[in-house]
């Protein structure tokens, strides 16, 4: 449904785009520079969208790989301190 929207606006924009070019030849100047602004915004936009994209990606995956470090951290220590309680436990049913 979202394409079918776009699809019928850049239709609309197109007969829009006809009918001023055609009926209104004084305004061509205008509405070329228009085109050209607009198509200067739209790649400069998909630029910072792909720039963007890639930057979070490698944020994404740096905390990824710091989360697996600590997860592997977490699993020594929670050996070490079940390995220490077990000991304490031991030495306290010998009492």
């Amino acid at each position: 449904m979202k394409s079918f929207f776009k699809v019928a606006v850049w239709i609309m924009a197109v007969v829009l785009g006809l009918f001023v070019w055609n009926v209104t030849p004084d305004f061509r100047p205008i509405v070329t520079w228009v085109l050209a602004a607009a198509f200067i915004c739209y790649v400069l936009s998909a630029i910072v969208e792909v720039t963007v994209k890639r930057l979070i990606g490698d944020e994404l995956l740096e905390l990824r790989r710091q989360s697996n470090a600590t997860a592997n951290r977490l699993d020594v220590l929670d050996r070490k301190v079940t390995a220490i309680l077990r000991d304490a436990l031991e030495q306290r049913r010998l009492r």
